[in-house]
This record gives structure tokens, C-alpha cells and sequence, in this order.
């Protein structure tokens, strides 16, 4: 059997996520504020690089999951009926599994071009 830290496995995940959003969205406000792309081409040059890439496909894998540790708990405490919170649950994977696929999909259209 486990032992009963079970919420703290998502607490962790949820400040490590935190951490990096809130430093990475800051060096990318402090690159657009430095040096912002002029055109489409730039903006499509910057993210092809490959510490941008790599960066942004962990920035949106961070967003998912914390995005999903968040919403799940408010579901969990606040959706009593088992049937409604899972179906709310599946809906909440679902969308942030196609947004967070999409946004990669970007990414890395944008370092092929």
C-alpha cells in the first residue's frame, strides 16, 4: 500500500511548473522588450532556435500540467457528483492534450520552415 503523501506528489509538480512558467515567461518578456522580432521571419528565426524550441515545448508541457494539477483539485472539491467531475475531468484532458499538442505542433512547424 501507499503511504498517504498522495497530494504531495501534485504539490510538487505544481511549484515546479510554477517556477518555470513564471522564469521563462520573464526572459521571454525581457527578450521582447531587448530585442522583439520586427517581422513574421524573425518571430520564425527566434523560435527555431534550438534553446527557444526546447524551452517552449517545456513551456507548454509545464502550462498542461499545471494547468491540469489546478483545475483537477477545484474539480475534486467542488464537483460532488462522481459522474459530472469525470466527465469534466475527461473534458479538461482532452482539451488541454489537444492545446498543449497544437502548441508543440507550432513550435516545431516553425523550426522546419
Amino acid at each position: 500500500m501507499r503511504s498517504g503523501a498522495t497530494g504531495l506528489r501534485a504539490w510538487v509538480w505544481q511549484r515546479v511548473s510554477a517556477i518555470y512558467l513564471a522564469l521563462f515567461s520573464l526572459l521571454l518578456i525581457g527578450h521582447f522588450i531587448i530585442a522583439p522580432p520586427v517581422d513574421a521571419a524573425a518571430w520564425r528565426d527566434w523560435v527555431a532556435t534550438p534553446w527557444v524550441a526546447v524551452g517552449g515545448y517545456l513551456y507548454f508541457i509545464a502550462l498542461a500540467i499545471h494547468s491540469w494539477i489546478g483545475v483537477r483539485d477545484i474539480f475534486i472539491d467542488y464537483i460532488k457528483p462522481a459522474p459530472i467531475r469525470l466527465l469534466l475531468l475527461l473534458l479538461l484532458g482532452f482539451g488541454l492534450a489537444t492545446s498543449t499538442l497544437w502548441a508543440l505542433r507550432v513550435i516545431t512547424l516553425a523550426a522546419l520552415v
